[in-house]
């Protein structure tokens, strides 16, 4: 079994209004500046073709103690928190079972919070608080 320390380079966590931009407010795309750490998720060639946008607006409320599951990640997402006030909990995994030694665990709780994750890995999401939450998928 991997260890959560395993999946750090395949996830990204930031507070949009904070990571550099250059100025920009620019931060996924194919500019110098998106290539922060985990393996430049933020970054997008510009020769590189993306298809299989998906977007997603969703208010998830407070509750459901065992997590809302997903299935294994396809291309790459970004969720980002954009309630104020808010807290949504967000797990990682290589392995559908989540062991506790094996998964990565972040919260979104300020505007902005972000999280984006590569392929191949199982997620689930909390709603601690109630909380607006953006997704973007693409591939």
């Amino acid at each position: 079994m991997r260890s959560k320390h395993h999946l750090e380079p395949h996830v990204e966590f930031g507070n949009a209004g904070e990571v550099n931009t250059g100025g920009t407010g620019w931060f996924i795309g194919f500019s110098d500046w998106t290539r922060g750490r985990a393996g430049g998720l933020r970054h997008v060639p510009v020769d590189e073709a993306s298809t299989g946008l998906c977007v997603k607006w969703f208010s998830h409320p407070a509750g459901n103690p065992d997590g809302e599951p997903k299935p294994l990640s396809d291309g790459r997402t970004m969720s980002i928190l954009v309630s104020p006030a808010s807290e949504f909990r967000i797990e990682f995994s290589f392995a559908a079972d989540f062991a506790p030694e094996a998964t990565l665990v972040h919260t979104l709780r300020r505007h902005g919070d972000f999280v984006i994750w590569g392929p191949g890995l199982f997620h689930r999401a909390f709603g601690v608080q109630p909380a607006s939450v953006l997704t973007v998928r693409w591939t």
